[in-house]
Formats: structure tokens, C-alpha cells, sequence
């Protein structure tokens, strides 16, 4: 019997890929953030409607991947107390309300899979996207501990080749990631895809912050 997997953020580059890789081994439900009559939706930043979407997940849930996120977007000196707040409710306040009441309808040992960035240690011109993404580690673990029947996983990426962070770099601040990865390589998706497939399936991986970063230093 195939997996079934929620997806949510489902237009993001990095599920578009999975999507493509792996329809035909899981059973994958995307979730989009507008509303639409033939699919799940629902939007990260009103949290009044988890309960509503809970209600309407009526199969067990073998892997949750949450893929949704906004792009760093404004610096320090623009920064402001709305932007920095939306950034935090998007990244951990929704999905760990999502979590708590979708809970009962995982699988045991179903895994919770969560998307962080190499920013969560070397910083962003974006504070709020930085530090929401590092939140993420704190996040993973307290629910790993509320929740011991099932798995909690979180995977770091450097700079995806082709994805829309990437496409509005100029070259040479492309070449200046490139500079700090091996082989002055950027991440494949497909490559992301695989590790997802990997962690969905390994029952023994637990609390782990797998990076695909290229060794960003």
C-alpha cells in the first residue's frame, strides 16, 4: 500500500520536484495556501482555519512535509514588526498548531519532515527569515518530545539551483555562494527530492538536521 503524504506548500520549487519524482510510489495530497475546490487549502497565516482543515483529512497521514515559507524579503534597517511576525507565524506557529491537531490521524512512527536554511547559522539580510529558520531546531525537538510515537526531521538547504531565491540573485552574488559550497555547486532539487524520499522511509532517523548545503562555509 502506497504512503500517504500531506503536503503543504505544494506550489513551492521544491514540491513541484518531489511531485514530479515520486507521484507514482506515495499516494502525496498537495496543499495549496488559495482556495480551491479540487484540492486542500489552507493559509499559514490564519490560523483560525487548522481546525476546519483538520476536520477534512479523513485518511492516515504517513509524512507530513511542510514546504510552505516566504522569501527574505527586507533587511535590517527596513525591518518592520508585521513583516517579522508573519515571517513567524508562517514558519512555526501554524505548523505546529497543524501538528497538534492533525496528530491522532499519523500513522506511528508516521515522520514530520520541516525545511530550514544554511541562513540558521550564517545569518540572512532578512532577520526575521534567519531567525525563524533557526527556530525551526527548537521547534522540531519540543514537538519530538510531546510526540515520542512519531518522527520529527528537519533538512537545512544552501542556495537551490533554479529555485526563485535563486533566480533573482544577481551572478555575483551567485558566484559568492558558489564560492563557499563544494565544487562551487549549487543544490540540485532532485537531489532535496531523494533526501525527503530517504527520511520518509528510514524509521530510524529521529531529531536529525540533515544539511544539503554543499558544505556552505
Amino acid at each position: 500500500m502506497k504512503k500517504n503524504i500531506l503536503l503543504f506548500g505544494a506550489n513551492s520549487y521544491i514540491s513541484k520536484t518531489f511531485i514530479r519524482q515520486f507521484s507514482q510510489q506515495y499516494t502525496i495530497y498537495p496543499v495549496y495556501r488559495k482556495k480551491d475546490a479540487q484540492s486542500l487549502h489552507i493559509d499559514f497565516e490564519n490560523s483560525n482555519g487548522v481546525e476546519d482543515f483538520s476536520k477534512k483529512i479523513d485518511f492516515k497521514i504517513d509524512a507530513m512535509l511542510f514546504l510552505q515559507g516566504i522569501n527574505p524579503t527586507m533587511g535590517v534597517a527596513d525591518i518592520t514588526e508585521e513583516h517579522f511576525s508573519r515571517m513567524l507565524k508562517i514558519t512555526l506557529v501554524t505548523p505546529a498548531l497543524l501538528i497538534r491537531a492533525l496528530r491522532e490521524k499519523m500513522s506511528e512512527h508516521g515522520g514530520v519532515i520541516f525545511f530550514s536554511s544554511v541562513s540558521k547559522r550564517k545569518g540572512s539580510y532578512d532577520p526575521s527569515y534567519a531567525s525563524a529558520k533557526a527556530g525551526l531546531v527548537g521547534l522540531m525537538h519540543s514537538l519530538a518530545n510531546a510526540y515520542p510515537q512519531q518522527r520529527f526531521n528537519l533538512v537545512s538547504l544552501g542556495l537551490v539551483e533554479g529555485s526563485p531565491v535563486y533566480n533573482k540573485m544577481s551572478e555575483d552574488f551567485r558566484e559568492k555562494h558558489a564560492e563557499r559550497m563544494q565544487h562551487g555547486s549549487f543544490i540540485k532539487p532532485e537531489n532535496v527530492a531523494d533526501v525527503i524520499h530517504m527520511l520518509i522511509n528510514n524509521s530510524n532517523i529521529n531529531r536529525s538536521d540533515v544539511a544539503i548545503d554543499g558544505g556552505y562555509y
